[in-house]
């Protein structure tokens, strides 16, 4: 309960406004509290409170993801991205499924430089708070990160 590891990535500038106008895209966030889900999303529209997001899961059957490693991809370009968990596709986005509304032509946002972040957080609001099934101290154990152009 209230860990939440996540390998995603935000726009190196504001250019389109503040969260989520700019855009967001979780290559992967899994909560401590649901071993065997690892979410896939992409954030957009207009700045916060007026914000969407979409995107879907990738599933195991009773196998937690913390029991071994586990590889996730993004496969972007433009106009599309497409998400893989350990080789397999679990979603496809693409013409019409994102905006920005500061202008709202598509593919915006997704159009401008994004870095990567890497994280496990403690606490948040959607995973809510640590609680006495929680353990510490707790890693986030990456093998390693590859990005291609």
């Amino acid at each position: 309960e209230g860990l939440w590891a996540a390998i995603w990535m935000l726009p190196t500038d504001s250019y389109y406004g503040g969260w989520a106008a700019s855009g967001e895209i979780d290559i992967m966030e899994y909560l401590g509290d649901d071993t065997t889900k690892v979410h896939g999303t992409i954030h957009y529209g207009g700045q916060w409170p007026n914000n969407k997001y979409r995107g879907t899961d990738y599933v195991t059957d009773d196998i937690a993801f913390n029991n071994k490693f586990h590889t996730f991809a993004l496969d972007w370009e433009e106009g599309k991205m497409g998400w893989y968990g350990d080789g397999a596709p679990f979603q496809d986005l693409g013409t019409g499924m994102w905006y920005s509304t500061n202008p709202s032509d598509f593919p915006k946002p997704f159009n401008r430089k994004f870095h990567l972040l890497i994280n496990l957080a403690v606490g948040g609001n959607w995973p809510g708070s640590p609680d006495g099934s929680t353990t510490f101290p707790q890693d986030l154990v990456i093998d390693y990160v590859r990005v291609y152009q």
